[in-house]
Protein backbone atom coordinates (compact mmCIF):
# COMPACT_ATOMS: atom_id res chain seq x y z
CA UNK A 1 0.00 0.00 0.00
CA UNK A 2 1.54 3.79 -1.13
CA UNK A 3 0.34 6.29 0.99
CA UNK A 4 1.57 9.04 -1.18
CA UNK A 5 0.61 10.28 -4.51
CA UNK A 6 2.55 9.43 -7.53
CA UNK A 7 3.65 12.06 -9.93
CA UNK A 8 1.30 10.29 -12.50
CA UNK A 9 -1.35 11.30 -9.55
CA UNK A 10 -0.26 14.54 -9.14
CA UNK A 11 0.34 15.20 -12.90
CA UNK A 12 -3.66 14.25 -13.35
CA UNK A 13 -4.20 16.71 -10.19
CA UNK A 14 -2.24 19.32 -12.45
CA UNK A 15 -4.24 18.79 -15.47
CA UNK A 16 -7.81 18.61 -13.89
CA UNK A 17 -6.56 21.65 -12.26
CA UNK A 18 -5.99 23.76 -15.16
CA UNK A 19 -8.89 22.42 -17.12
CA UNK A 20 -11.39 23.43 -14.58
CA UNK A 21 -9.48 26.84 -14.70
CA UNK A 22 -10.25 27.40 -18.36
CA UNK A 23 -13.85 25.33 -18.47
CA UNK A 24 -15.59 25.12 -15.44
CA UNK A 25 -14.18 27.39 -12.21
CA UNK A 26 -16.07 27.91 -9.83
CA UNK A 27 -16.99 31.74 -11.03
CA UNK A 28 -18.38 29.69 -13.83
CA UNK A 29 -20.89 27.27 -11.66
CA UNK A 30 -21.85 30.70 -9.95
CA UNK A 31 -23.32 31.65 -13.11
CA UNK A 32 -25.04 28.91 -13.87
CA UNK A 33 -26.67 28.00 -10.20
CA UNK A 34 -30.25 30.38 -11.28
CA UNK A 35 -30.28 28.30 -14.65
CA UNK A 36 -32.81 25.41 -14.72
CA UNK A 37 -30.13 22.79 -15.61
CA UNK A 38 -26.78 23.49 -14.25
CA UNK A 39 -25.24 20.43 -16.49
CA UNK A 40 -22.70 21.13 -19.25
CA UNK A 41 -22.78 18.00 -21.30
CA UNK A 42 -20.22 19.30 -23.56
CA UNK A 43 -17.99 19.84 -20.43
CA UNK A 44 -18.63 16.91 -19.31
CA UNK A 45 -17.56 14.94 -22.56
CA UNK A 46 -14.45 16.81 -22.22
CA UNK A 47 -13.77 15.54 -18.52
CA UNK A 48 -14.23 11.79 -19.16
CA UNK A 49 -11.48 12.42 -21.76
CA UNK A 50 -9.15 13.05 -18.37
CA UNK A 51 -11.19 9.86 -16.65
CA UNK A 52 -13.97 11.35 -14.81
CA UNK A 53 -15.82 8.40 -15.41
CA UNK A 54 -13.46 5.97 -16.39
CA UNK A 55 -11.05 5.05 -13.59
CA UNK A 56 -13.76 2.02 -12.35
CA UNK A 57 -14.12 0.72 -15.84
CA UNK A 58 -12.00 -1.88 -17.09
CA UNK A 59 -9.92 -1.18 -20.29
CA UNK A 60 -11.51 -3.66 -22.56
CA UNK A 61 -14.69 -0.96 -21.76
CA UNK A 62 -13.03 1.83 -22.75
CA UNK A 63 -12.27 2.77 -19.58
CA UNK A 64 -8.85 2.59 -17.45
CA UNK A 65 -6.98 4.04 -14.24
CA UNK A 66 -4.05 6.37 -14.52
CA UNK A 67 -2.33 3.92 -11.55
CA UNK A 68 -2.92 0.37 -10.39
CA UNK A 69 -5.05 2.08 -7.69
CA UNK A 70 -8.10 3.12 -9.53
CA UNK A 71 -10.14 4.42 -6.58
CA UNK A 72 -6.83 6.51 -5.19
CA UNK A 73 -7.20 8.27 -8.58
CA UNK A 74 -10.66 9.17 -8.24
CA UNK A 75 -10.02 10.45 -5.14
CA UNK A 76 -7.43 13.11 -6.77
CA UNK A 77 -10.03 14.02 -8.92
CA UNK A 78 -12.81 14.41 -6.61
CA UNK A 79 -10.80 16.92 -4.22
CA UNK A 80 -10.42 18.90 -7.47
CA UNK A 81 -13.91 18.73 -8.73
CA UNK A 82 -14.66 19.57 -5.11
CA UNK A 83 -12.40 22.38 -4.85
CA UNK A 84 -14.90 23.91 -7.82
CA UNK A 85 -18.02 22.68 -6.27
CA UNK A 86 -18.76 21.09 -9.57
CA UNK A 87 -21.90 20.49 -10.95
CA UNK A 88 -21.69 17.07 -13.02
CA UNK A 89 -22.66 13.93 -11.69
CA UNK A 90 -19.36 12.84 -10.54
CA UNK A 91 -20.30 10.60 -7.65
CA UNK A 92 -23.22 8.48 -9.11
CA UNK A 93 -21.77 8.17 -12.92
CA UNK A 94 -18.98 6.72 -10.94
CA UNK A 95 -20.85 4.60 -8.70
CA UNK A 96 -23.30 3.03 -11.44
CA UNK A 97 -19.82 2.63 -13.62
CA UNK A 98 -18.45 0.64 -10.93
CA UNK A 99 -21.53 -1.53 -9.49
CA UNK A 100 -21.46 -2.84 -12.80
CA UNK A 101 -18.19 -3.32 -13.48
CA UNK A 102 -18.22 -5.21 -10.29
CA UNK A 103 -21.36 -7.01 -10.41
CA UNK A 104 -22.81 -6.36 -13.81
CA UNK A 105 -23.04 -8.89 -16.90
CA UNK A 106 -21.31 -9.24 -19.70
CA UNK A 107 -24.12 -8.03 -21.44
CA UNK A 108 -24.83 -5.10 -19.11
CA UNK A 109 -21.42 -4.58 -19.27
CA UNK A 110 -21.17 -4.22 -22.89
CA UNK A 111 -24.23 -1.98 -22.86
CA UNK A 112 -23.34 0.87 -20.86
CA UNK A 113 -19.63 0.65 -19.49
CA UNK A 114 -17.96 2.66 -22.72
CA UNK A 115 -20.97 4.90 -23.30
CA UNK A 116 -20.19 5.97 -19.32
CA UNK A 117 -16.07 5.69 -19.72
CA UNK A 118 -16.74 8.43 -23.04
CA UNK A 119 -19.00 10.64 -20.88
CA UNK A 120 -21.94 10.40 -23.72
CA UNK A 121 -24.02 8.29 -20.70
CA UNK A 122 -24.52 9.59 -17.69
CA UNK A 123 -26.21 7.73 -14.84
CA UNK A 124 -28.07 8.32 -11.54
CA UNK A 125 -28.60 6.18 -8.80
CA UNK A 126 -31.97 6.03 -6.82
CA UNK A 127 -31.14 4.35 -3.50
CA UNK A 128 -34.62 5.22 -1.34
CA UNK A 129 -37.45 7.08 -0.41
CA UNK A 130 -35.74 9.54 1.88
CA UNK A 131 -32.03 9.76 0.28
CA UNK A 132 -30.96 7.55 3.77
CA UNK A 133 -29.38 4.05 2.92
CA UNK A 134 -31.75 2.27 5.72
CA UNK A 135 -32.95 -0.45 4.15
CA UNK A 136 -36.92 0.28 5.35
CA UNK A 137 -36.16 3.47 3.52
CA UNK A 138 -36.47 1.69 -0.18
CA UNK A 139 -39.93 2.92 -1.52
CA UNK A 140 -39.81 1.11 -5.07
CA UNK A 141 -40.86 -2.51 -5.16
CA UNK A 142 -40.19 -5.26 -7.91
CA UNK A 143 -43.07 -7.88 -8.51
CA UNK A 144 -42.56 -10.19 -11.03
CA UNK A 145 -44.55 -10.06 -14.15
CA UNK A 146 -46.19 -13.16 -14.36
CA UNK A 147 -44.55 -16.06 -16.87
CA UNK A 148 -42.31 -13.35 -18.76
CA UNK A 149 -39.19 -13.08 -17.61
CA UNK A 150 -39.28 -9.48 -16.24
CA UNK A 151 -40.08 -6.87 -13.58
CA UNK A 152 -42.29 -4.01 -12.75
CA UNK A 153 -41.48 -1.73 -10.61
CA UNK A 154 -43.29 0.83 -8.53
CA UNK A 155 -42.78 3.21 -5.98
CA UNK A 156 -40.74 6.77 -5.25
CA UNK A 157 -36.80 7.49 -5.15
CA UNK A 158 -35.93 11.34 -3.73
CA UNK A 159 -32.96 13.42 -3.64
CA UNK A 160 -31.77 11.29 -6.49
CA UNK A 161 -28.45 13.71 -8.17
CA UNK A 162 -28.58 14.20 -11.41
CA UNK A 163 -31.88 12.19 -12.81
CA UNK A 164 -33.25 14.67 -15.21
CA UNK A 165 -29.77 14.61 -17.08
CA UNK A 166 -28.91 10.48 -17.09
CA UNK A 167 -29.36 8.41 -19.33
CA UNK A 168 -29.61 5.18 -16.92
CA UNK A 169 -31.05 4.89 -13.66
CA UNK A 170 -29.42 2.41 -10.93
CA UNK A 171 -32.69 1.84 -8.93
CA UNK A 172 -32.62 0.09 -5.66
CA UNK A 173 -36.13 -2.35 -5.22
CA UNK A 174 -36.92 -4.53 -2.33
CA UNK A 175 -38.45 -8.12 -4.20
CA UNK A 176 -41.39 -9.92 -2.89
CA UNK A 177 -39.82 -11.62 -0.44
CA UNK A 178 -38.27 -8.29 1.25
CA UNK A 179 -35.15 -8.45 -0.52
CA UNK A 180 -32.99 -6.01 -1.60
CA UNK A 181 -32.14 -5.82 -5.44
CA UNK A 182 -30.47 -3.46 -7.92
CA UNK A 183 -32.16 -3.12 -11.07
CA UNK A 184 -30.95 -0.98 -14.21
CA UNK A 185 -33.54 1.24 -16.05
CA UNK A 186 -32.90 2.97 -19.20
CA UNK A 187 -34.58 6.37 -19.00
CA UNK A 188 -37.00 7.77 -20.60
CA UNK A 189 -39.05 4.61 -19.74
CA UNK A 190 -42.99 3.99 -20.01
CA UNK A 191 -44.13 4.86 -16.25
CA UNK A 192 -40.87 6.84 -15.62
CA UNK A 193 -41.58 10.25 -14.69
CA UNK A 194 -39.46 12.83 -12.35
CA UNK A 195 -39.59 16.31 -11.25
CA UNK A 196 -37.20 18.67 -9.42
CA UNK A 197 -36.69 19.71 -5.95
CA UNK A 198 -35.82 22.75 -4.54
CA UNK A 199 -33.26 22.41 -2.16
CA UNK A 200 -30.44 23.80 -0.45
CA UNK A 201 -27.28 23.05 -2.43
CA UNK A 202 -28.25 25.56 -5.24
CA UNK A 203 -24.66 24.01 -7.67
CA UNK A 204 -26.51 20.61 -8.36
CA UNK A 205 -29.71 19.19 -9.02
CA UNK A 206 -31.89 16.66 -7.30
CA UNK A 207 -34.94 14.72 -8.29
CA UNK A 208 -37.90 12.79 -6.87
CA UNK A 209 -38.56 9.68 -9.86
CA UNK A 210 -41.34 8.25 -9.45
CA UNK A 211 -42.27 4.34 -11.15
CA UNK A 212 -45.74 3.61 -12.20
CA UNK A 213 -45.71 -0.24 -13.46
CA UNK A 214 -41.76 0.56 -15.20
CA UNK A 215 -41.08 -2.64 -17.03
CA UNK A 216 -37.52 -4.12 -17.48
CA UNK A 217 -36.77 -7.01 -18.26
CA UNK A 218 -34.78 -9.73 -15.89
CA UNK A 219 -31.59 -9.06 -17.46
CA UNK A 220 -31.24 -5.73 -16.07
CA UNK A 221 -31.07 -7.11 -12.85
CA UNK A 222 -27.72 -6.51 -11.21
CA UNK A 223 -26.12 -9.62 -9.16
CA UNK A 224 -25.09 -9.39 -5.69
CA UNK A 225 -28.35 -8.13 -4.22
CA UNK A 226 -27.61 -5.95 -0.63
CA UNK A 227 -23.95 -6.94 -1.12
CA UNK A 228 -24.20 -4.31 -4.29
CA UNK A 229 -26.28 -1.62 -2.69
CA UNK A 230 -23.36 -2.05 0.22
CA UNK A 231 -21.01 -1.50 -2.32
CA UNK A 232 -22.48 1.58 -3.92
CA UNK A 233 -22.82 3.05 -0.28
CA UNK A 234 -19.38 2.59 0.62
CA UNK A 235 -18.02 3.59 -2.90
CA UNK A 236 -20.18 6.77 -2.53
CA UNK A 237 -19.02 7.31 0.74
CA UNK A 238 -15.48 7.41 -0.37
CA UNK A 239 -15.93 10.03 -3.10
CA UNK A 240 -17.97 12.66 -1.60
CA UNK A 241 -15.34 12.81 1.12
CA UNK A 242 -12.75 13.28 -1.24
CA UNK A 243 -15.21 16.12 -2.90
CA UNK A 244 -15.61 17.38 0.66
CA UNK A 245 -12.00 17.90 1.47
CA UNK A 246 -11.21 19.11 -1.71
CA UNK A 247 -13.83 21.86 -1.24
CA UNK A 248 -12.62 22.51 2.77
CA UNK A 249 -9.24 23.00 1.68
CA UNK A 250 -10.12 25.76 -0.78
CA UNK A 251 -12.63 27.31 1.99
CA UNK A 252 -9.91 27.32 4.48
CA UNK A 253 -7.45 28.75 1.89
CA UNK A 254 -9.98 31.52 1.00
CA UNK A 255 -10.09 32.18 4.52
CA UNK A 256 -6.54 33.04 5.05
CA UNK A 257 -6.52 35.17 2.33
CA UNK A 258 -8.63 37.30 3.61
CA UNK A 259 -7.61 37.14 6.53
CA UNK A 260 -4.21 38.49 5.37
CA UNK A 261 -6.04 41.24 4.22
CA UNK A 262 -8.73 42.73 6.47
CA UNK A 263 -7.76 45.52 8.27
CA UNK A 264 -8.78 46.43 11.93
CA UNK A 265 -7.26 48.68 14.13
CA UNK A 266 -4.20 49.07 11.96
CA UNK A 267 -3.49 45.38 11.79
CA UNK A 268 -4.34 42.57 9.63
CA UNK A 269 -7.29 40.53 11.25
CA UNK A 270 -4.85 37.66 10.68
CA UNK A 271 -2.17 38.67 13.06
CA UNK A 272 -4.66 38.47 15.86
CA UNK A 273 -3.09 35.55 18.38
CA UNK A 274 -7.56 34.62 18.61
CA UNK A 275 -7.56 34.19 14.94
CA UNK A 276 -4.18 32.51 14.44
CA UNK A 277 -6.06 29.59 17.47
CA UNK A 278 -9.34 29.24 15.24
CA UNK A 279 -7.34 29.25 12.29
CA UNK A 280 -4.63 26.25 13.81
CA UNK A 281 -7.72 24.42 15.02
CA UNK A 282 -9.40 24.61 11.30
CA UNK A 283 -5.84 22.95 9.50
CA UNK A 284 -6.15 20.19 12.19
CA UNK A 285 -9.57 19.69 10.92
CA UNK A 286 -8.61 19.88 7.23
CA UNK A 287 -5.72 17.57 7.68
CA UNK A 288 -7.56 14.89 9.65
CA UNK A 289 -10.82 14.78 6.88
CA UNK A 290 -7.81 14.29 4.49
CA UNK A 291 -6.30 11.05 6.47
CA UNK A 292 -10.16 9.71 7.11
CA UNK A 293 -11.15 10.21 3.25
CA UNK A 294 -7.58 8.98 1.73
CA UNK A 295 -6.95 5.80 4.01
CA UNK A 296 -10.92 4.94 3.12
CA UNK A 297 -9.99 4.68 -0.21
CA UNK A 298 -6.72 2.76 -0.06
CA UNK A 299 -8.58 0.30 2.48
CA UNK A 300 -11.55 0.08 0.19
CA UNK A 301 -9.82 -0.14 -2.93
CA UNK A 302 -7.72 -2.68 -1.79
CA UNK A 303 -10.02 -4.56 0.17
CA UNK A 304 -8.09 -4.64 3.41
CA UNK A 305 -9.60 -6.21 6.01
CA UNK A 306 -10.76 -2.69 8.07
CA UNK A 307 -11.99 -1.66 4.63
CA UNK A 308 -15.66 -1.62 6.21
CA UNK A 309 -14.70 0.70 9.50
CA UNK A 310 -12.12 2.91 7.25
CA UNK A 311 -15.53 3.75 5.68
CA UNK A 312 -17.26 4.30 7.88
CA UNK A 313 -14.95 6.81 9.64
CA UNK A 314 -15.01 8.99 6.43
CA UNK A 315 -18.77 8.90 6.76
CA UNK A 316 -19.37 9.89 10.46
CA UNK A 317 -16.42 12.23 10.22
CA UNK A 318 -15.90 14.05 6.69
CA UNK A 319 -18.63 15.66 5.87
CA UNK A 320 -19.88 16.68 9.58
CA UNK A 321 -16.31 18.73 9.69
CA UNK A 322 -16.97 20.41 6.32
CA UNK A 323 -19.60 21.90 7.61
CA UNK A 324 -17.88 23.00 10.47
CA UNK A 325 -15.14 24.36 8.80
CA UNK A 326 -17.57 26.21 6.45
CA UNK A 327 -19.42 27.55 9.77
CA UNK A 328 -16.03 28.87 10.99
CA UNK A 329 -15.54 30.82 7.63
CA UNK A 330 -18.44 32.11 7.53
CA UNK A 331 -18.03 33.77 10.95
CA UNK A 332 -13.88 34.72 10.35
CA UNK A 333 -15.37 36.50 6.88
CA UNK A 334 -17.80 38.84 9.11
CA UNK A 335 -20.33 41.13 7.14
CA UNK A 336 -19.13 39.77 3.63
CA UNK A 337 -19.62 36.35 4.17
CA UNK A 338 -23.01 36.69 4.38
CA UNK A 339 -23.91 38.11 1.42
CA UNK A 340 -24.82 36.31 -1.89
CA UNK A 341 -21.79 37.96 -3.92
CA UNK A 342 -19.48 36.05 -1.67
CA UNK A 343 -18.84 32.14 -2.19
CA UNK A 344 -19.00 31.29 1.09
CA UNK A 345 -22.70 30.20 1.57
CA UNK A 346 -22.48 28.20 -2.23
CA UNK A 347 -19.81 25.92 -0.07
CA UNK A 348 -21.81 26.23 3.31
CA UNK A 349 -24.77 25.25 1.16
CA UNK A 350 -22.51 22.29 0.15
CA UNK A 351 -21.51 20.90 3.25
CA UNK A 352 -25.13 20.91 4.76
CA UNK A 353 -26.29 18.62 2.29
CA UNK A 354 -23.72 16.91 2.37
CA UNK A 355 -24.10 15.78 5.42
CA UNK A 356 -27.32 13.71 4.87
CA UNK A 357 -26.66 12.43 1.41
CA UNK A 358 -25.53 8.73 1.68
CA UNK A 359 -25.78 8.53 4.94
CA UNK A 360 -25.44 11.51 8.08
CA UNK A 361 -22.87 11.12 10.60
CA UNK A 362 -25.13 9.57 13.05
CA UNK A 363 -25.86 6.78 10.81
CA UNK A 364 -21.94 6.16 9.49
CA UNK A 365 -21.18 5.99 13.75
CA UNK A 366 -23.63 3.19 14.17
CA UNK A 367 -22.51 1.16 11.52
CA UNK A 368 -18.69 1.81 12.58
CA UNK A 369 -20.04 0.80 16.49
CA UNK A 370 -22.17 -2.56 14.86
CA UNK A 371 -18.60 -3.32 13.00
CA UNK A 372 -16.39 -3.36 16.19
CA UNK A 373 -18.44 -4.96 18.42
CA UNK A 374 -18.90 -7.76 15.68
CA UNK A 375 -14.96 -7.85 15.62
CA UNK A 376 -14.55 -7.77 19.12
CA UNK A 377 -17.30 -10.56 19.67
CA UNK A 378 -15.43 -12.89 16.93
Amino acid sequence: MDFGFSEDQELLRATTRRFLTAHQSLADVRLSVEEPDVFDPAVWRQGAELGWTAMLIPPECEGGSVTAQPLVDLVVLGEELGRTLNPGPFVPCNVVAGAIARFGTPAQVERYLPGLARGEVTAAWCLSGDGTPEPGAVEVRARPLGDTEGWALDGVARYVQAAQNASVLLVVATGPDGSVCQVLVPRPSAGLSERTLTGLDVTRRFAEVRFEGVTVPAANLLAGGQDTVDHCISLATVLQSAESVGAAELMFEATVDYLKKRVQFGRTIGSFQAIKHRLADLVLQVEAMRVAAHYAALAFGDGLDDAAEAVATAGSYVDDTFACICGEALQLHGGIGFTWEHDVHLFTRRAKVNQVLYGDGAWHRERLVRLIEHTVEG
